[in-house]
């Protein structure tokens, strides 16, 4: 699903992510997480739902995205998204100094 989008704010192209649960903004990666089918083998890939974490704001969404993954025979499992942008920065040989030299 990925739910990476470009939105216009203020004449500026802005990468935005979304929640592929209900659909709204996710502004703090602290209150967010992924979910995806667990137990794969090495080396299968398998899809990942972002979503907002636990029942914040009165959302559902990390609880319903689990049971998307039930609902079709898997076993959820999730990542907090802070520590998923971290490994992808680490898998995309992109580390945190080399981040913070590009935001200046």
């Amino acid at each position: 699903m990925m739910m990476i989008e470009i939105q216009v704010i203020d004449d500026i192209s802005a990468p935005i992510l979304f929640c592929d649960v209900c659909g709204g903004r996710i502004a703090e990666a602290g209150k967010a997480a992924i979910v995806f089918n667990n137990f794969r083998t090495n080396g299968e890939r398998t899809e990942i739902l972002y979503v907002h974490k636990g029942s914040i704001d009165g959302k559902t969404c990390h609880r319903d995205a689990e049971q998307i993954i039930r609902s079709a025979g898997g076993t959820p499992g999730w990542q907090g998204l802070q520590d998923v942008f971290v490994d992808l920065a680490h898998n995309i040989a992109f580390p945190p100094a080399l981040m913070a030299d590009y935001d200046e």
